[in-house]
């Protein structure tokens, strides 16, 4: 960590996501945003110039910097666990976006070598430290649903169907299970803090074998939850929680700036709004800045067990539905 006291950021990939990510950064505490790096370095000049940051930088430089603490990953998920393991290896701090890796294989080794190294690594499940999902987690806590019995939830929009890019090129890891699905998994095991005693999952696929439609269901017991992605078509993309004595909705769930709380019989009884402006990442952004700061090497809220439990999920359905990349050797 430098003398003042700040960690010195910077973004690896120039992208829609990193577009946000560094919109939000001026409402960081303690944090400085001093390089951005690209594959391509024009690129990396222009969104340099365009959020005013010091330096625009190859992935080697950005990788050998010694003035860099910590970087978030941006890229797409194929690229993900060699650019982390790399920065994690030249002592960096990482913010990976999610899914950190395309495998549970992959997340072991980038977990051994963050803890052997004590060298900080989160996966950017932004969702997870909204105001509006803590406050549903808040209401389930205080029992103002009862016992919960059902989660709900679907993440389906439209998309272009290019199938030589992210999303439709097996390349590149693409399917929606990896973009859209892991929301619903990440909010089944938010709500019940656990992995799913049974999995049963069913895809379309498309036709260069990446799923297009997925269905989901867990169950943790007397708990099952029902859980859909599509890159085909759009849905509600809402989250429900329901308990015995009524239930929480949640629209637009994975961006939420809101949340309703709901009796058994269907009536309104308390909401929420966090009345924000920005794009939301600055939650997730500062706790892992104050880790970081706080020289831990795993955050509590996003923990390598978390990001391990739902690898392996994801794992399990992959298998289920026949995903497989064919950069894998497995």
């Amino acid at each position: 960590m430098n003398t003042k006291n700040k960690v010195r950021w910077a973004i690896l990939g120039a992208g829609r996501i990193a577009n946000a990510f560094t919109k939000d950064f001026p409402l960081m505490h303690n944090a400085e945003l001093v390089a951005v790096a690209s594959g391509d370095r024009e690129r990396a000049k222009n969104f340099a110039a365009q959020y005013h940051i010091p330096k625009a930088l190859s992935y080697d430089e950005l990788y050998s910097a010694e003035d860099i603490d910590a970087v978030y990953i941006s890229t797409t998920h194929n690229f993900h666990f060699e650019q982390a393991l790399t920065c994690l290896q030249h002592n960096k701090a990482v913010l990976c976006e999610k899914p950190i890796t395309v495998n549970d294989i992959e997340f072991k080794k980038l977990m051994a070598i963050s803890k052997t190294k004590n060298v900080f690594l989160m996966e950017a499940m932004w969702t997870y430290f909204l105001p509006a999902i803590q406050k549903a987690r808040q209401w389930l806590d205080e029992g103002r649903i009862g016992k919960l019995k059902v989660i709900q939830a679907d993440f389906a929009v439209s998309l272009e169907k290019n199938m030589e890019g992210r999303i439709y090129n097996p390349k590149l890891a693409g399917g929606s299970l990896l973009d859209l699905g892991i929301y619903p998994i990440a909010m089944a095991y938010y709500f019940t803090n656990r992995v799913p005693e049974k999995i049963a999952a069913s895809a379309a696929m498309t036709e260069t074998v990446v799923d297009e439609s997925l269905g989901m269901i867990f169950q943790y017991g007397d708990v099952t939850a029902t859980l859909f992605s599509s890159i085909i078509t759009r849905m509600t993309n809402k989250l429900r929680i329901f308990g015995e004595e009524g239930y929480i909705e949640i629209p637009e769930f994975w961006r939420s700036h809101g949340c309703k709380l709901y009796d058994k019989d269907y009536n309104l009884i308390d909401s929420f709004d966090d009345n924000r402006e920005v794009h939301g990442f600055i939650f997730e952004m500062q706790h892992a800045n104050d880790m970081i700061m706080s020289g831990n090497f795993e955050s509590p809220v996003m923990s390598h067990a978390r990001s391990n439990d739902i690898q392996e999920t994801m794992m399990e359905i992959r298998k289920q539905i026949g995903l497989k990349y064919p950069f894998e050797n497995f």
